[in-house]
């Protein structure tokens, strides 16, 4: 995670460990700098590798990265002449709930659960939800309590008991 392509393929080039992208999810499916190519998907499982799949809205959600990106030069033009922090950190706030980000959901997590699965296979697929470095998360999956509610939507999508002890 946190790595461009090229430093995905030169990770999985030369490591002689499987290599392990610790909240990323698919690209296919959101296309952002964070997620992972289905190229890379691959040759991550041929490493052994696992992709942890994240919650963070921007990274499961199309409408919300693109929402995100359309209303932060606003945000930073204004925050350009506000020097102390917690004016900032005001300012910052009040503008987010003014143009509040649309909501990414569960079902969209579990798509990029799926969709790794499908292009790496089950022994490569984890959860990486990131809880501590993301605001909030996709709806359904506000806190860790809700784990048992992905597993149950990935059991209506035909996930067997074994996989998902993965």
């Amino acid at each position: 995670s946190h790595a461009a392509v090229e430093t995905m393929e030169d990770a999985l080039r030369v490591s002689e460990a499987p290599v392990i992208f610790s909240h990323s999810s698919a690209r296919a499916l959101t296309d952002v700098g964070r997620n992972v190519p289905d190229d890379i998907l691959k040759k991550m499982a041929a490493n052994g590798g696992v992709v942890m799949v994240t919650f963070v809205p921007g990274f499961v959600s199309r409408e919300v990265y693109d929402a995100y990106v359309a209303r932060e030069p606003a945000i930073a033009k204004r925050l350009e002449s506000i020097t102390d922090a917690a004016e900032r950190k005001r300012v910052r706030k009040e503008m987010e709930a003014a143009q509040p980000l649309p909501k990414a959901t569960l079902a969209q997590v579990a798509d990029h659960i799926d969709h790794v699965r499908r292009i790496a296979g089950a022994d490569h697929v984890g959860i990486g939800s990131d809880f501590d470095g993301m605001g909030e998360g996709p709806v359904g999956l506000e806190d860790v309590s809700k784990y048992p509610d992905l597993f149950a939507e990935l059991i209506r999508r035909g996930w067997t008991d074994a996989d998902l002890r993965k």
